[in-house]
């Protein structure tokens, strides 16, 4: 199991997550599952989001996909704000 942990600037929370929550069916095609959505609080325009990922290609292919990059401009997503880690448990 690996983990994607993003990090996204947006200009209104509500926009952004009726974006975001539209993607859901694309998230679970991708093999992505969502373990924590949670607002940065010292700057509530600030998301981090972390996904469980079961299969890393597919979810490489989601990141680059047309419906995510529709979902940004329709959710308000500021330009070059997203930052992706990969994570790897820890042994």
């Amino acid at each position: 199991m690996q983990y994607l942990l993003i990090r996204q600037r947006f200009t209104d929370y509500d926009v952004w997550r009726k974006a975001f929550d539209s993607l859901a069916p694309e998230r679970e095609a991708a093999g992505l599952r969502l373990a924590l959505l949670a607002r940065n609080a010292a700057d509530p325009d600030e998301v981090v989001v972390l996904f469980e990922s079961t299969d890393t290609s597919d979810a490489a292919r989601h990141a680059g996909s047309e419906a995510l990059r529709d979902a940004h401009r329709r959710g308000g997503v500021v330009e070059g704000s997203s930052q992706i880690t990969v994570l790897l448990p820890a042994e």
